[in-house]
């Protein structure tokens, strides 16, 4: 069934969407609120498995995000939503519980490559998100530099401080995004700035007219 760009099908039949980004960012919140207080010592050293849980169920709730926001045309943020449960809330929680019950010893060092790898990752979809409002896109840089840390740390070249740090940040960047879907909800308006490539390029440039999709908008 073909589906026009007001989420209508041609036969008429109205096939709308509501926005699911709180569905999302709520444990994109958590997550960063589980690893920061993991890094930082908050927990204890029995954690990983209550850590792993969240990833489990947050990542269901970051996958259906994705796919719903996929369905309503953004594709950057949807994308990156669905690969965010996927990537980085159920592989990461699946190695904690492997490494827990003794299946896969030595975590740290593949650990730590992958969450460098993670970090390259969430980098790179910086160009996706460039016509995104900048505070919007910067879950890539803070998400390279926190994951890069964490990486960087596993392979035992950082101290746990500074990803612990990175991880605080992410999470105030997600609250302060969760705020703005929500208040969307409400039609109040809690801004995300310009877009990001305003910020990169002469501003002439830039057509204003090019309709910006953002999560909670």
């Amino acid at each position: 069934m073909s589906v026009n760009d007001v989420g209508e099908s041609v036969d008429g039949a109205a096939e709308r969407w509501a926005d699911p980004s709180a569905f999302g960012l709520a444990p994109l919140a958590g997550i960063n609120l589980a690893f920061a207080g993991d890094f930082l010592g908050w927990w204890g050293p029995n954690a990983a498995p209550l850590i792993a849980v969240i990833g489990f169920v947050g990542g269901i709730c970051q996958l259906l995000t994705g796919m719903v926001s996929m369905r309503r045309g953004d594709a950057a943020g949807g994308t990156l939503m669905a690969t965010f449960g996927m990537l980085f809330m159920w592989g990461p929680g699946l190695m904690l519980v492997l490494h827990e019950v003794g299946i896969a010893a030595g975590l740290h060092p593949f650990f730590g490559t992958w969450s460098l790898f993670l970090g390259v990752l969430l980098g790179l979809w910086s160009v996706a998100l460039l016509r995104k409002p900048w505070f919007e896109f910067l879950i890539g840089p803070l998400g390279l530099l926190a994951l890069g840390s964490a990486g960087l740390h596993d392979l035992g070249l950082l101290p746990a401080i500074i990803p612990g740090i990175g991880f605080l940040t992410l999470l105030a960047w997600g609250l302060y995004m969760l705020t703005h879907a929500l208040a969307a909800m409400a039609g109040l308006s809690v801004p995300l700035g310009r877009p990001a490539i305003a910020l990169l390029s002469d501003p002439l440039d830039v057509d204003p007219m090019t309709e910006q999709v953002s999560h909670g908008d």
